[in-house]
């Protein structure tokens, strides 16, 4: 049979436990990769390699228990996948935690946890793979996975939206820098994926109901309703979509940003 599009690369996913990571690990796999999956739920996180290795009949995916926050932890994570799959070729930026608050109702701790996960995290993952990609001198590409709050000013969210927009611009600049190392850095900006996520059943779901004025079991329609597709996003989405950049039919983009929200103007480029 022919090879697949992903076939012979290696993809490292933080946060794949479930979600949007999980779902985007899942894609790569039926599309040919081999897999390091990362997040700070060792059960959930082994869990999700045994589905994958016995729903697809191959050792494709290892569980590698990953903080993001830790540089150790990064490094340590990233000599397992190579001990496992012999480098690496695709790295999505995908760990994440929500927090939403009134300004004044923030703690430092809170502060500092939203930016060292996000920022911070995505930062050092990033640093960590492309010094592998560069000594393979193959090239590789990063996906970031960030959010429309990079793009639209939402009510109390400054700490998350914030450094969501953080992620996105330095999205933007090691696109810039790492062109030359034929390195593409891409960012898929979701919005409202409820299904399967850790971090909305973790509370923000509630939380950003009650800023928006709405009961928790209308929080779907009403982001489906104020999308101009009228639609509800899905983790499959989101994966798609971070495909669409690996696949091998955009190789000459960098430095990109694909909303899959279902349509807002607010979160229209410029």
């Amino acid at each position: 049979p022919a090879e697949k599009p992903l076939s012979r690369k290696v993809a490292m996913i933080t946060g794949s436990a479930g979600g949007i990571g999980k779902a985007i690990a899942e894609r790569f796999v039926q599309e040919g990769a081999c897999v390091v999956l990362n997040d700070l739920d060792p059960d959930r996180l082994q869990a999700a390699a045994d589905e994958f290795n016995q729903r697809f009949g191959r050792d494709a995916a290892i569980a590698v228990p990953l903080d993001v926050t830790s540089a150790k932890a990064v490094e340590q994570a990233f000599a397992a996948g190579n001990l496992a799959f012999g480098g690496v070729d695709i790295v999505v930026n995908c760990a994440g935690l929500s927090i939403s608050r009134p300004l004044e109702e923030y703690t430092e701790q809170q502060w500092d946890l939203l930016y060292d996960v996000l920022v911070k995290g995505q930062f050092l993952v990033t640093q960590a793979a492309v010094r592998i990609m560069k000594t393979q001198g193959m090239g590789g590409d990063v996906i970031n996975i960030v959010s429309k709050n990079a793009i639209v000013s939402g009510p109390k969210n400054a700490a998350y939206g914030s450094a969501k927009a953080a992620q996105l611009h330095m999205s933007r600049l090691l696109a810039a820098e790492l062109g030359e190392a034929k390195i593409r850095v891409n960012v898929v900006n979701p919005d409202a994926v409820i299904e399967g996520s850790h971090i909305w059943a973790g509370g923000w779901a509630k939380e950003r109901a009650a800023a928006y004025g709405v009961p928790l079991e209308e929080l779907p329609a009403f982001y489906a309703k104020r999308t101009l597709l009228g639609e509800v996003i899905h983790t499959r989405d989101i994966a798609n979509a971070a495909f669409a950049f690996v696949g091998g039919l955009l190789h000459k983009s960098t430095g990109n940003v694909l909303n899959v929200d279902g349509g807002l103007a607010a979160a229209f480029m410029r």
